[in-house]
């Protein structure tokens, strides 16, 4: 782990609202650095001018020695993967999403994009598999199938890709998902804080109400109604998260 001053973090977080958060710390320290007398010239180019100019404006009172209070935010690198990967203890899962080895600034959705690209017959991009990769470690079968087809070259190998690159976070994902009880109303479990997360099992249902005042007109109103279903993807969303906010 790498510990950095708030000097750092501020000069961080200008990189950042400039376009270089995809870089290593030290790039966009050093980017801030050489850049230092100049900074306001780039207002009108960064990705967010209007976040860019307050981390400068908040860069040039630190340099006057004027307290700011500033606030500076990090994106996780797929946080619901890293906590996964947390875990399952799975070494190539936290490489594959910035964990371990700090000398590497990793991509997930570009490098599962470029390892499907190299299986015969598959052409996708970081754009097409971002999305995908998103929502399929919280259940959903949908979303490839959506983009990639049924029966398809593109959905072998997405699915064989997972498998070599994120064994982990599908260990995780499928012990969480045969935890569903059938026969549950609602489904419970205790956090390392001792908080217990109780979550209901929720269906629509639709009833037709006829009204005699119209003429007999009916319409469909749907309640959302807490009885048991057969199945349901939701508690590998709710375990991933309420560990996120531990």
């Amino acid at each position: 782990m790498q510990n950095r001053t708030g000097l750092e973090y501020l000069k961080i977080d200008i990189a950042n609202q400039y376009g270089k958060d995809k870089e290593l710390w030290d790039t966009r320290i050093d980017w801030v650095n050489f850049n230092i007398d100049y900074l306001e010239l780039f207002t009108e180019v960064a990705d967010k001018p209007i976040l860019y100019k307050k981390a400068v404006n908040a860069l040039r009172d630190t340099q006057k020695g004027i307290p700011t209070g500033f606030i500076m935010g990090l994106d996780s690198t797929a946080s619901g993967i890293q906590i996964m990967a947390c875990l399952s203890g799975c070494y190539k899962t936290a490489m594959r999403t910035n964990l371990i080895d700090p000398t590497t600034r990793r991509d997930i959705y570009t490098e599962v994009a470029n390892e499907m690209n190299k299986l015969p017959g598959v052409s996708v991009t970081r754009a097409e598999v971002k999305p995908v990769l998103m929502t399929v470690f919280y259940g959903s079968k949908a979303a490839p199938k959506k983009l990639f087809g049924e029966d398809t070259p593109e959905l072998a190998a997405f699915y064989q890709v997972l498998s070599e690159e994120l064994p982990g976070a599908l260990k995780v994902m499928g012990a969480i998902e045969w935890c569903w009880d059938i026969d549950a109303l609602n489904h419970k479990w205790v956090l390392p804080d001792g908080h217990t997360a109780y979550c209901k099992v929720q269906v629509p249902v639709d009833k037709k109400i006829e009204v005699d005042e119209l003429d007999h007109a009916t319409f469909t109103h749907r309640a959302i109604v807490n009885l048991p279903r057969e199945y349901g993807v939701e508690l590998i969303a709710n375990v991933n998260n309420c560990v996120t906010y531990q």
